[in-house]
């Protein structure tokens, strides 16, 4: 069962329990055959098939926004172990995996009388609403993969080599109709009234509905923008298919731990590693993007220069062998999601090479009557392309009759005519894209620093104290619009590739531009620093237990703020204090009592102003000026909140932003909470039954957070605009509690299970 709770008020009607079912089915078969002595012999096979109708990811959505996702997964394994001598020994590996897998929308059978099915994905802008065919279906992959492992060990007198090598061949063909029909963004009633003077609310807003509950109310919200998916939703997309699909993997390693003397080792190891496909090497980047990717248009670099040193040591530091100092140093590195290259091939390849994202900007207003009222009720005439992220009084309904109007002649000029031509591409039509590659693009990395001790305080118990330092280079921003199309100077759109203007807005050759054209960046850099201490209790006189406790300090990028200052974006992040205790003690007659507790503290959070541009930079959203980064729960408090919001409503309020919109006044609730902790104690009670010494029958219950602490989320920390009439306030308010993943942490449960063992 799905809770969904709108954290707007005038959605409140749409909050309810949704069921949402799951079934799945799984299968494992083992065969292990010893050929000689110094060979053996194994083969495994599993089989996993499920399907369900659910949100898409982790957070509750309404119904016509999910997902009907079926998977079929079949792998086999086959593995050769060889003694080559006593001090030998090889093990090889052979796997082949098969996955398939559909997203589907949900059908009127799925979801009788859904608000929003069959809509285009309309998402409510600073709320948790969206309705509608959502963006990641249409979407499906038939994947194989193909690997052989092969590993030596060898004992050398006091050294302890391994060497290996791994070799994956990964061919996956798919498909992706996203956006289909489109991706809209609308206003809420909020919005509108916390930016419209009451009396101009009605003129130009006639329909605006009070409260949101039916298909008419969504469509007759103000339209705030989004993209339309148009083409081949083949993935790859058909130009050079052959080589696209395919990603071959290597690495190659070698370590050693040596023993140099009875208390200490030292271990040290060189590995390194390539994938052929991470990037699009086949493609050269089209002239059109040499103001954003530069004069060299070959194609994106490729990593051949991953190699990973690994140095550590253990030192035993008294007689007695009770306290052992470790350390350690390495260098790892991350793969790539391999769909991320997909969107490049359809806007840098040959015309109608794939499916693309069409900004909306691209569509030009057929209603008279249309005004800007971010740009302080500037018209938007007829023929005049739609703006994106700005408040106008064109309707969702409207914009749909846009579309459906000049659709299908986008579509003709994107339709593919031959593709093996990449004398124009879709980018040279289109004029915009998205998720491009640029120049270099090294993979995510992480340094890795250990400092620790372990010490024996009885026979059963031991005591480990460890500093670890985490810092992750080149890790993922997203995507960044390196064309800045929303960019304003001095009230001006100002993006690095001059806007079309109506008459060349899809004209080949023209260096112009409709909208954003985001590029994935590897700029980010994240450093975490921690204490670590676990008690650790073997099982003896009946009962074990193990308890960790982690003092956590990590900083990095929360996102882009500011595309002017990257940089404005670093603060704390994660939860300050974690501590987990299990445990099990053996009871009379059979029984044995098992635990989990887990706890955390809240994380940082940062009060943003929705819809507000002071810098003109092109970002939609204002941190609240007065409050370092995500300080809030990391050094600042309420007291610190207030007096920001008070120095807001002094500084700025009442005066215009970078594009000339009247900047509003925010109010904090008199109640609201600054996220919450997380607590959950699980406790399992088991009987066990013998018979004989080869069966067993183990029947067991199961409690879930146990006290039912509620786990609260869904929190919105942007801070409510104040409205002359029926101030609402979503700032701090709960809208979910944690779901039931596996049980822990969501609502208290209790289950019933037994096995068998023979």
């Amino acid at each position: 069962v799905v809770t969904f709770v709108p954290n707007v008020a005038s959605a409140a009607g749409l909050a309810g329990n949704y069921f949402s079912p799951y079934q799945g089915k799984n299968l494992s078969v083992r065969f292990d055959y010893n050929i000689t002595q110094k060979h053996r012999l194994f083969a495994r096979y599993s089989h996993d098939g499920n399907g369900g109708l659910g949100p898409n990811g982790g957070s509750a959505q309404l119904p016509s926004h999910w997902l009907r996702n079926t998977n079929w997964s079949d792998q086999s394994l086959l593995g050769f172990t060889s003694t080559l001598k006593p001090t030998v020994v090889n093990d090889f590996r052979f796997s082949y995996q098969y996955w398939q897998n559909r997203n589907l929308f949900p059908t009127n059978s799925d979801c009788p009388g859904c608000v929003g099915l069959t809509f285009p994905e309309v998402a409510v802008t600073g709320t948790n609403v969206t309705v509608g065919d959502t963006s990641n279906a249409t979407q499906g992959r038939d994947l194989r993969r193909y690997n052989i492992t092969d590993s030596l060990s060898w004992q050398h007198g006091s050294h302890s080599l391994h060497f290996g090598g791994e070799i994956e061949h990964a061919p996956g063909t798919g498909f992706w109709g996203y956006c289909d029909p489109a991706c809209t963004v609308v206003a809420p009633p909020e919005l509108v009234r916390a930016n419209v003077p009451a009396s101009l609310v009605s003129v130009l807003f006639p329909t605006l509905p009070t409260k949101i509950v039916t298909n008419a109310d969504f469509l007759n919200l103000p339209f705030l923008g989004g993209v339309v998916g148009i083409g081949d939703p083949s993935q790859p997309p058909p130009y050079n298919v052959d080589q696209a699909k395919v990603n071959n993997r290597y690495r190659l390693y070698a370590s050693d731990s040596w023993r140099i003397k009875p208390g200490f080792t030292l271990n040290y190891g060189l590995a390194w590693s390539l994938e052929s496909t991470l990037v699009n090497r086949d493609l050269n980047k089209p002239a059109y993007l040499a103001p954003l990717y530069g004069s060299d248009l070959s194609p994106t670099n490729n990593n051949y220069h991953n190699f990973s040193p690994a140095l550590g040591f253990a030192w035993t530091v008294d007689k007695a062998q009770k306290t052992v100092v470790r350390g350690g140093f390495g260098i790892y590195y991350d793969t790539e999601s391999l769909y991320r290259r997909l969107q490049e091939r359809a806007f840098i390849g040959p015309v109608g090479n794939g499916r693309i994202q069409f900004p909306t900007t691209g569509f030009t207003n057929i209603f008279p009557g249309i005004v800007n009222v971010s740009l302080g009720g500037v018209p938007i005439a007829v023929g005049a392309p739609l703006p994106s992220g700005q408040l106008i009084n064109l309707t969702l309904g409207q914009y749909l009759q846009i579309q459906q109007q000049q659709g299908p002649v986008i579509a003709a000029q994107l339709a593919p005519k031959n593709l093996n031509d990449l004398s124009v591409t879709n980018i040279d039509i289109n004029k915009s894209a998205a998720q491009l590659y640029p120049k270099n693009y090294p993979v995510q990395h992480g340094l890795h620093f250990d400092l620790g001790v372990q010490r024996q305080i009885a026979r059963d118990l031991v005591v480990d104290v460890d500093f670890v330092r985490r810092v992750y280079l080149n890790t993922l921003l997203g995507e960044v619009d390196y064309n800045r199309y929303n960019r304003y100077i001095n009230g001006v759109r100002s993006p690095v590739i001059p806007v079309c203007p109506a008459a060349q807005k899809n004209t080949p050759g023209v260096e112009c531009s409709n909208g954003p054209i985001t590029f994935w960046t590897p700029g980010g850099r994240s450093v975490y620093n921690a204490m670590l201490v676990k008690v650790n209790k073997r099982f003896a006189r009946r009962f074990q237990f193990t308890a960790s406790y982690a003092l956590t300090d990590q900083h990095g990028y929360n996102g882009l703020v500011d595309l002017d200052h990257w940089n404005a974006s670093w603060g704390p992040q994660g939860a300050r204090n974690i501590l987990n205790v299990s445990g099990l003690v053996d009871l009379p007659w059979g029984f044995q009592f098992g635990m989990i507790s887990q706890s955390s503290s809240r994380g940082p959070i940062m009060p943003s102003i929705s819809g507000v541009e002071l810098t003109g930079d092109g970002t939609t959203g204002q941190p609240l000026p007065g409050l370092a980064f995500n300080c809030l729960n990391r050094g600042c408090g309420k007291s610190d909140l207030v007096s920001a919001v008070a120095a807001w409503n002094q500084s700025y309020a009442g005066t215009k932003d970078a594009l000339g919109k009247t900047i509003p006044s925010v109010v904090l609730p008199q109640n609201y909470a600054l996220g919450d902790n997380f607590n959950s104690q699980d406790v399992r009670l088991t009987k066990t039954f013998k018979y004989r010494e080869r069966y067993q029958l183990s029947i067991f219950a199961e409690g879930f957070n146990i006290f039912n602490i509620a786990n609260l989320g869904g929190y919105s920390f942007n801070l409510d605009q104040v409205t002359p009439t029926n101030q609402n306030f979503s700032f701090g308010q709960p809208t979910s509690r944690a779901g039931q993943v596996f049980g822990s942490g969501g609502p208290r449960a209790f289950q019933l299970g037994a096995r068998v063992q023979f």
